[in-house]
């Protein structure tokens, strides 16, 4: 982003925080491209960039009056940005991921038909996400998502530590 532009979205931010509401509307439509282009840098779900940038910029025009007006504005709503990427982040991070045995022993032990059809999608969505990567992701994940024991050399392992990464950040991307 050039100087000038930067002054200019500083002039409107400092226009609108001093209660001038007419600079709302081209504040608005400067600031979301930035923000989003910034939070789907951060995060690779479109949907979870689209969030927190929504989130950012309502905090920013709530807090406006707050803004220190010899701060740099962009900095400042930028900041707020990166605090909601974390906050996203940590949510996600808080959800469990389980092997496919997980999976297994849910469709067995379900006892109501709600659990097993359930179970059922849950297992026909990793095929599909699985369907999707290479054929060398496919092949390195075979031995564990059939349950079978992988193998152990060093090779194998690494190949298949880095199929699962791709398999998460796919899963990720489809499913958030």
């Amino acid at each position: 982003m050039d100087v000038d532009r930067r002054q200019q979205i500083q002039g409107w931010i400092v226009r609108f925080a001093e209660g001038q509401r007419d600079a709302f509307q081209l504040l608005f439509e400067v600031l979301w491209p930035v923000v989003l282009s910034f939070t789907s840098q951060a995060l690779p779900n479109l949907a979870d960039a689209e969030d927190a940038a929504q989130l950012a910029v309502m905090k920013a025009f709530s807090r406006i009056a707050d803004f220190d007006r010899s701060r740099d504005g962009l900095s400042w709503v930028l900041g707020i940005a990166a605090y909601e990427v974390m906050t996203i982040r940590k949510q996600r991070s808080r959800r469990r991921e389980t092997g496919a045995a997980h999976l297994t022993h849910l469709e067995q032990s379900a006892e109501d038909a709600e659990a097993r059809v359930i179970g059922e999608e849950l297992r026909l969505a990793v095929l599909a996400i699985v369907g999707e990567l290479p054929e060398r992701d496919r092949a390195a994940l075979a031995s564990t998502l059939l349950g079978e024991r992988a193998p152990t050399d060093e090779a194998s392992r690494k190949r298949r530590f880095r199929a699962m990464a791709r398999l998460r950040a796919a899963w990720r991307r489809t499913h958030g």
